[in-house]
């Protein structure tokens, strides 16, 4: 899984959940305040990333390695990732979001702008 700017936490992809094996949550929160992790690839080059980071007075980054998660008898692999999301998101305090990151550099569907609409109106 990944995160957006030390916020949020989203979606997994399924398959590493899928073979049935433990997994080994690690929860990982930048501290931006020396210097900025994160490469928004839509605005800056690898090359000005790569000397943001060189030039940066440190990376610094809390790690909590959190206790092995195996999968539940009848939980099938979306929820196993959804519960192994929700634990590392705690850990760091961040938000869980339920879509990828692929969403960022795609046109969202319109059908999938509608629903979300609709349950937010359900909400207000």
């Amino acid at each position: 899984g990944t995160c957006i700017n030390n916020t949020s936490v989203m979606m997994f992809k399924k398959g590493s959940f899928e073979v049935g094996g433990t997994i080994h949550p690690v929860a990982i929160k930048y501290d931006p305040r020396f210097g900025d992790a994160f490469w928004n690839s839509t605005k800056h080059s690898i090359m000005t990333y790569a000397f943001n980071v060189l030039t940066s007075w440190a990376i610094v980054c809390n790690v909590w390695y959190l206790p092995p998660m195996v999968k539940e008898e009848e939980e099938d692999a979306v929820h196993f990732a959804d519960r192994v999301k929700a634990v590392i998101a705690a850990q760091a305090g961040m938000s869980v979001l339920p879509w990828d990151g692929g969403l960022k550099r795609k046109k969202v569907k319109e059908s999938f702008k509608e629903e979300q609409q609709k349950k937010y109106c359900r909400i207000v």
